[in-house]
């Protein structure tokens, strides 16, 4: 078995070029790290370095463990530090992603205030796990999920965020502009949907299912990236469908108009998941977010 003292004695080794420098940079006789060394090559089965002229090279094992040591080492660093800022009350990595969209426009602020009172916290957007933000929170990748009425696992808390609906996003010069003032299913019959590229599992997956359960649109297709399908549809190339949160900003300077559509099932609410409830930053990271909608909501009903 290979352990993290094995992965430090070959990285020293390999930093120093010789057992003599590696010894002294890790406050061992040389005596005990030929030993140490002999000992991982015999428990590994095979030599991990080789001389040739006088100079010590890695073999293909000794290659294959250093890969180890560099991707290894520095998390278990970081996994140091990491605990050592919770003994301390001090967490610096908050790891996040939302569900469904791609667009943080909201994070600056929320970012700004949590520096004020802890300067050395880290806010790390994991887009990769937007489309499985449960997923990727239950396997510990991420610290807090943003998600939708979705009902999480076993083990994982929530904190109620904000409220807000999905609309049908039109350029200004579509037809039903003007025409309609919501929208049915059986109005997309005869559209091209624009929309995000989301998991069965997810709430806005479950919302177009429902919705688009007896009449579907005339085509569909699904994108990564939320500029995407706005460039789309400000062309005239379809009709897209967003939360009201996540399309706010684009409304601006753009020819776009919203409308509502005809269900109760618009009506959405969104929740940070985590494991540790008990994380006083990811509570305070919740009241932010809480309080950048409620005034976001307030300057719109003005």
């Amino acid at each position: 078995m290979i352990t993290s003292n094995d992965l430090q004695l070959v990285a020293h080794i390999v930093a120093e070029g010789s057992l003599t420098k590696a010894a002294e940079k890790m406050y061992l006789t040389q005596s005990a790290l030929s030993h140490q060394l002999k000992d991982l090559e015999k428990r590994a089965g095979l030599p991990m370095f080789e001389r040739v002229n006088k100079k010590l090279l890695l073999t293909a094992a000794g290659r294959r463990v250093m890969e180890s040591a560099t991707n290894i080492l520095p998390q278990l660093t970081r996994l140091q530090e990491d605990i050592q800022a919770y003994r301390k009350g001090k967490i610096q990595t908050l790891r996040i992603s939302t569900e469904c969209y791609t667009c943080y426009h909201w994070l600056p602020r929320v970012i700004t205030e949590l520096k004020s009172r802890h300067q050395q916290v880290e806010i790390t957007i994991v887009t990769a796990a937007t489309q499985k933000p449960l997923t990727y929170l239950m396997n510990g990748e991420l610290d807090v999920a943003i998600i939708s009425d979705n009902t999480p696992p076993a083990g994982v808390h929530t904190h109620t965020l904000f409220h807000d609906e999905v609309v049908a996003v039109l350029p200004r010069k579509h037809p039903f502009v003007g025409q309609k003032k919501s929208l049915t299913a059986a109005d997309f019959a005869t559209e091209h949907l624009l929309t995000y590229d989301v998991a069965e599992e997810a709430g806005t997956h479950n919302m177009m299912r429902e919705f688009f359960r007896e009449s579907r649109p005339k085509d569909i297709t699904r994108l990564q990236l939320t500029e995407a399908i706005v460039e789309m549809i400000q062309a005239g190339m379809g009709i897209g469908l967003f939360a009201t949160w996540a399309i706010a900003p684009y409304l601006q300077n753009r020819d776009l108009v919203t409308l509502p559509l005809q269900t109760p099932m618009r009506k959405r609410t969104w929740k940070a998941a985590c494991l540790d409830r008990n994380n006083p930053l990811i509570r305070q990271f919740v009241e932010h977010i809480r309080q950048y909608f409620k005034g976001a909501d307030q300057k719109q009903s003005k």
